[in-house]
């Protein structure tokens, strides 16, 4: 299992940096560049190619992997995969086609918005019909302990949305939601992996090599931009690989309180877009409309840390809440109260390290929202 994970997180790595510098170069010529203006990091153009170059990997190293398992005879294929892989692969085709139409529409709202800079509520309805598409239309629905109608379909779209902007509002710093994405998918892995799932893990492993591809050279300073069309694509991944992934299992003994994965592993993204969101409406703010000074990584600037330490610090508390992640699998009380301290441990650092600087905020420091 752990060469199966090697080899599709190191695959989409390499095809990744290899597609990268073709992207930006397709991403100039096509107009997709985020222009220098105020509110803004950057002080010089930056294409906004990574989503071409993140969802093009997508399609080779997934869809490649597909096919080639589902070609070669199951006693050619390489130990490291899993046991009766064209079982699994014809068990779990329909549910990788419905996920690859949702993440097809949530790239083109976020290309669509690269190009056109799209207006904030306006883009909120294309992401609630894209979110109503994939729940209702492709039945990518999570399971709820409800009995109200329609509970289940209204939870998962509101998932997805959340998730889909918490991503794309973390993008405002460079390196910032490629790291905390690529973190946050592997950990959804390592557990998934655990309880031995293999459609989840293998999905989330390649789209995390693709975010380590691509933040060589996101990295700050960043050569280019992931831009709306790549946080949405990994906001949408994020936000339906935990709802398709299964958690509890009585034959695993595993516990109840396994669900609360998904806001455990996304805790970082999602505490900081509800401090923004929060913090906006108590300044009587428009929530949609981007600021200068809201975000963890505009706190962290404005007190003086570097940009390459905010991407460490947002990275490094995302494995934590990850590590917490795995210990809800077990039913070990004591690794429940440890991810619990774990958790709680985070949250204070982010909002020790939200605190405001005294110092005024850089003018131009802003995040696409």
């Amino acid at each position: 299992m752990i060469e199966f994970a090697l080899v599709a997180f190191a695959a989409a790595l390499v095809v990744a940096a290899a597609l990268v510098p073709i992207a930006r170069h397709v991403a100039l010529a096509a107009g997709l560049v985020a222009a220098v203006r105020p509110g803004r990091l950057h002080t010089e153009p930056r294409a906004c190619g990574g989503g071409l170059a993140i969802a093009d990997t997508l399609i080779l190293v997934v869809g490649g992997g597909w096919l080639l398992a589902s070609l070669m005879a199951a006693e050619s294929l390489p130990g490291w995969l899993p046991p009766r892989v064209q079982e699994h692969l014809d068990a779990r085709t329909p549910m990788l086609m419905r996920l690859a139409v949702g993440a097809l529409v949530f790239f083109i709202i976020g290309l669509l918005d690269d190009r056109y800079s799209l207006p904030a509520w306006p883009k909120l309805g294309l992401q609630l019909f894209a979110a109503a598409l994939a729940v209702v239309g492709l039945g990518i629905k999570a399971t709820v302990w409800l009995e109200a109608p329609y509970a289940a379909e209204v939870v998962s779209i509101l998932w997805i949305v959340v998730v889909v902007n918490a991503c794309n509002m973390l993008d405002h710093a460079d390196g910032l939601s490629a790291a905390v994405g690529a973190v946050a998918l592997v950990a959804l892995a390592a557990g998934q992996m655990m309880v031995g799932e293999w459609f989840v893990p293998g999905v989330a492993l390649v789209t995390a090599g693709a975010l380590a591809g691509f933040l060589i050279y996101n990295f700050p300073p960043a050569k280019l931009f992931m831009g709306d069309a790549g946080s949405h694509l990994v906001g949408y991944l994020l936000a339906s690989l935990t709802i398709v992934a299964r958690y509890y299992f009585p034959t695993l003994a595993t516990p109840g309180y396994v669900v609360l994965v998904p806001l455990v592993v996304l805790t970082v993204p999602l505490f900081d877009a509800a401090c923004v969101v929060v913090g906006r409406l108590a300044r009587g703010k428009n929530p949609m409309v981007g600021d200068a000074t809201s975000h963890l990584g505009h706190r962290m600037l404005a007190r003086g840390a570097g940009p390459r330490t905010v991407v460490f610090v947002a990275a490094g508390l995302t494995a934590a809440t990850g590590a917490a992640s795995l210990m809800l699998y077990s039913a070990d009380d004591r690794l429940a109260a440890a991810a619990c301290c774990l958790v709680a441990l985070t949250l204070a650092t982010v909002l020790l390290a939200r605190r405001r600087s005294r110092t005024t905020a850089p003018p131009d420091a802003e995040e696409p929202s």
